[in-house]
């Protein structure tokens, strides 16, 4: 049989057996972020109005910041997951395909990385950083 007729079948892709995996994964991180958006939702129930020094007080809190955190790098992570799926169906060269994925990679790493700093930054006091950058 040639590689055409084994990933294909009346031209429909058959599995390269990862899929079952991915599915997983996509399920399981939905999971974790059913609580997770339900605990953000209530914290901005209950910070709208209450100021600025409030959200900073609250950013200051560990269990707070860690639940952040994990809120970010999860959805960051369902995030690239999804987008995966989206250009594994719809890209089809292989050249297209990986480069595409790799800058989704980088992107969602830029994401997250920024987005840990800044938790992390807000969580030991630091002060936010000046509007444009202090450029």
């Amino acid at each position: 049989m040639s590689r055409a007729t084994k990933t294909y079948i009346k031209g429909v892709k058959v599995s390269e057996r990862h899929g079952a995996g991915e599915w997983t994964a996509e399920r399981l991180s939905s999971l974790i972020l059913v609580p997770l958006t339900l605990w953000g939702l209530w914290t901005g129930y209950t910070l709208s109005g209450a100021g600025y020094d409030a959200a900073l007080d609250w950013f200051r809190a560990p269990v707070n910041a860690v639940l952040l955190a994990v809120t970010l790098l999860v959805s960051v992570w369902h995030m690239q997951m999804g987008l995966k799926v989206i250009v594994d169906d719809y890209i089809h060269k292989p050249g297209s395909r990986g480069a595409l994925l790799g800058l989704i990679g980088l992107f969602c790493l830029v994401i997250a990385a920024a987005g840990v700093f800044f938790i992390v930054r807000l969580a030991l006091g630091s002060a936010p950083l000046p509007a444009g950058f202090g450029i």
